[in-house]
Parts: C-alpha cells; sequence; structure tokens
C-alpha cells in the first residue's frame, strides 16, 4: 500500500521527490536497484560486526568502532584507485561488477568468524568488503549522472542514495529478525535445563554468566552471526548479477 500511496502522490505532485519519469532509464533504474541490494546486505549484516566484537572480544563500544577500521579504509583506498582508472580511460562497467563480486567473496569469508577466529581475520575480511564496495558505491552515482542531462543529476543522485538506504532500512529490520530467530533457537537446543537468561541482555551481561552458560550463549551467538552473513552473501549475489546489466556510456565532459 506504502508504494502504491507513493507512486500516485508522485503522479499528481505538481513537484515530485523523485518523477516517475526516472524510472524509464536504465541506469537509473538498475543504480537504484543495485544500491537497494547493497545497502539492504550491507547495512543489515555489518550492524552485527560491533556487537560481534564486544560479546565476543569483549571490546568497548569504542573499541569495536575502531577495528572496523579496515572496512573503511578497503573502501576509501578502491575508491580512490578506481576514480583514477575511470578519469584515465573513461571505462566505468567493469568496476561494479569487480565491487559486487569482491562483496560477496567478503560476505562469504564473515561466515567463516567463529568465536575462536583471531583479529586479524576479522580486520582481513572485513578489508575485502570494504574494498569491493569502493569499487561499486561511487560508481552508482557516476552512471547515473553520466546517463541524466545536467538539470536532473540533483534528484538522480539523490535517488540512487536514497534507494540505498531504504534498502539499508529494510535489511537492518530484516536481518535483525533473522539474527534473533537464530539465536532463540540455539539457545533453547544448547542451554542447559532449568537455566534462565538475565533479563535485557547486553555484551556486558554476557561477560558475567556463569562459565558454562556463556560458553553455550557464544556458540548460539556465533551461529546466529553465521546465518546473518550467509544471507547477506546470497542478496549481494543479486547485485552482483544486476551489475553485468549495465552498459558503458562515453563520460561526459565539461564540454560534452
Amino acid at each position: 500500500m506504502g508504494i502504491i500511496g507513493f507512486i500516485y502522490e508522485e503522479r499528481m505532485a505538481a513537484e515530485p521527490i523523485i518523477p516517475l519519469a526516472l524510472f524509464r532509464n536504465r541506469s537509473f533504474l538498475l543504480c537504484s536497484l543495485i544500491g537497494f541490494v547493497i545497502g539492504m546486505s550491507l547495512f543489515g549484516s555489518v550492524t552485527f560486526l560491533p556487537l560481534y566484537l564486544q560479546v565476543v572480544k569483549e571490546a568497548t563500544p569504542t573499541e569495536a568502532g575502531l577495528q572496523l577500521i579496515p572496512l573503511m579504509g578497503g573502501l576509501l583506498l578502491t575508491s580512490i584507485i578506481s576514480g583514477r582508472i575511470i578519469s584515465r580511460t573513461g571505462k566505468y562497467r567493469l568496476f561494479p561488477i569487480l565491487g559486487t563480486l569482491l562483496g560477496v567473496t567478503g560476505m562469504v569469508l564473515l561466515t567463516r568468524i567463529t568465536i575462536h577466529s583471531p583479529l586479524w581475520q576479522l580486520y582481513l575480511f572485513t578489508g575485502v568488503l570494504g574494498a569491493g564496495l569502493g569499487l561499486v558505491m561511487q560508481v552508482l552515482v557516476l552512471a547515473v549522472q553520466n546517463a541524466m542531462p545536467a538539470q536532473m543529476y540533483g534528484v538522480a543522485t539523490s535517488g540512487v542514495t536514497l534507494f540505498r538506504s531504504i534498502g539499508g532500512s529494510i535489511g537492518v529490520a530484516l536481518f535483525g529478525a533473522v539474527f534473533t530467530h537464530v539465536l532463540q533457537s540455539n539457545l533453547q537446543q544448547l542451554l542447559p535445563e532449568g537455566a534462565v537468561l538475565p533479563p535485557g541482555m547486553n555484551p556486558v551481561a554476557v561477560q558475567h554468566l556463569p562459565a558454562d552458560i556463556r560458553l553455550d550463549y557464544l556458540d548460539a551467538f556465533g551461529a546466529a552471526i553465521h546465518a546473518a552473513f550467509l544471507m547477506a552473501a546470497g542478496i549481494m549475489a543479486v547485485a552482483f548479477v544486476l551489475s553485468w546489466l549495465l552498459k558503458e556510456a562515453p563520460l561526459k565532459t565539461a564540454t560534452h
């Protein structure tokens, strides 16, 4: 109903937020879909990395945030490199394909993270994921702008960003539901009969559980993390398939 209402309002509005005519443009439609799927996969799954670091590795919230620097470092590095290559060659279609492939690889690698995994593995795997994201996220914006007249740059760019944000919001809710379901199912199987967890479980509370119950909880938590990243890899694979549908177009210049 929300989608129907949105379409109706945009058709009737004198100045629509996203003109529906944009969806007739192949590049805008594909880039919006790819951005939506990447947002769902990325934000839905990476949300659990700080939680993993706090619950399993007993990191503080600040330490957990700092330990995600490899993710952003990989993204920054490949964004710069791909931008320079595109400016020299005028070719951009290959980068979303490589980026989503690296994204799938990174998500698959993260499914191998367990409660016993060393931190260097997490840094390496998130670095691979970040490198993939750096090859695709800004290139999607470039591809859309390259396919639009100058007066539509703003609305087209914000439209692609909006769909990525919508995908992220849906992903957080969806992955949260899956994570919670898997965690609770495994806790029912692993915890000793009669064991009761304190209400309002949080990373600090987990650290103060009795040793045997804490180990069972961490095993259930690890299984839930595995399920989240396995689903994220599958969703990212959809973005990889969609990226093959993008077409190369000559880059516009200041005089073109």
